[in-house]
């Protein structure tokens, strides 16, 4: 590239796209982690990770509950968190939320192309108007790009109700931190796994305590997407199931070509034993998800303590 064409991609960056966070603070149904980043020489490092647990009752992720039950101690896991990631001056952060805080939700792009975002927005409510169990108006949207792709079937959407989402707002603001970005989990581990496989259809699997989200994408845009909050979802077995179903629905619902591989990012069981799992069952190659893929070099990636790849994940994502 010249001189002149990385300025200018320079002054577009600085000029035109957000100034992301790095550093991103997950929510996870027994913990909470936090991931902080830097840059050394331009490149993109990792300073510290960590997670800190919470006490048992502490947090129940729920769609239209409060989902959590003990502020003050999630406030000190929070804090403790910080501390030890060296990110106690920080203000403003990524925000990644459990699942089941949020809905993942599709919506038909034929309606929304071309449309105002007013008009988007508005459509969308509707559409989801009784698919939520509150008031649709109480209703946290973000919604994807991706009507505006030629050929793109749907249009993503992240919800949560809005009550939930100040909740972990204020939980924040307490600890002098402002949520400048919000993520929900599946649409983390869906965007790392297009970075490292930018073709191809791929089945992304988000397994932690209480739920699993299963995701199914085709270049990054997603085709499927359901999260079950049973609390059979402990049991592999019933798991295992699930996935079959998605797989079989894929290929017989959505004339699925064939899917290329899985990533699955699994809290709920050791990484290792999940990839096996499903890699029984499909008969695909599995991979742990990667929060550095896509990155040509990354100081630090090697130190990443286990079960912090969607904080990494998230930060690493909007800020490379």
């Amino acid at each position: 590239m010249s001189r002149l064409g990385a300025l200018g991609r320079a002054l577009r960056r600085g000029l035109l796209e957000p100034d992301y966070p790095l550093l991103a603070v997950e929510v996870r149904p027994q913990a909470v982690a936090v991931a902080h980043l830097g840059r050394e020489r331009g490149v993109l490092a990792l300073r510290a990770a960590t997670s800190q647990d919470l006490p048992a009752g502490c947090l129940h992720p729920a769609l239209a509950q409060p989902n959590v039950l003990q502020p003050e101690a999630f406030r000190a896991a929070l804090r403790a968190a910080l501390e030890r990631a060296g990110a106690g001056d920080a203000q403003r952060c990524c925000l990644v939320l459990p699942d089941p805080a949020g809905r993942l939700a599709l919506l038909p792009a034929e309606e929304l192309r071309g449309k105002r975002s007013a008009e988007v927005e508005e459509l969308a409510r509707f559409r989801l108007r009784k698919a939520l169990p509150f008031d649709v108006r109480e209703a946290r949207l973000a919604i994807g790009p991706d009507g505006a792709r030629p050929g793109a079937p749907h249009v993503p959407a992240a919800v949560v109700h809005r009550p939930v989402l100040e909740q972990y707002e204020e939980l924040l603001a307490a600890e002098g931190l402002q949520a400048g970005l919000v993520e929900l989990a599946g649409w983390v581990c869906l965007e790392a796994a297009s970075r490292a496989h930018p073709q191809g259809d791929r089945l992304v699997v988000n397994w932690d305590t209480g739920y699993v989200t299963l995701v199914v994408g085709r270049a990054g845009r997603p085709l499927l997407a359901r999260t079950l909050t049973e609390g059979a979802v402990a049991d592999p077995a019933v798991v295992s199931r699930e996935v079959t179903a998605t797989a079989l629905y894929y290929r017989d619902r959505l004339g699925g070509a064939g899917l290329a591989g899985v990533t699955v990012r699994s809290a709920a069981l050791p990484p290792r034993e999940a990839a096996a799992l499903l890699g029984s069952l499909l008969s695909l190659p599995v991979e742990s998800l990667d929060p550095w893929a896509g990155l040509a070099a990354a100081p630090g990636r090697e130190s990443l303590p286990e079960g912090l790849a969607l904080a990494l994940a998230s930060a690493v994502g909007r800020a490379a």
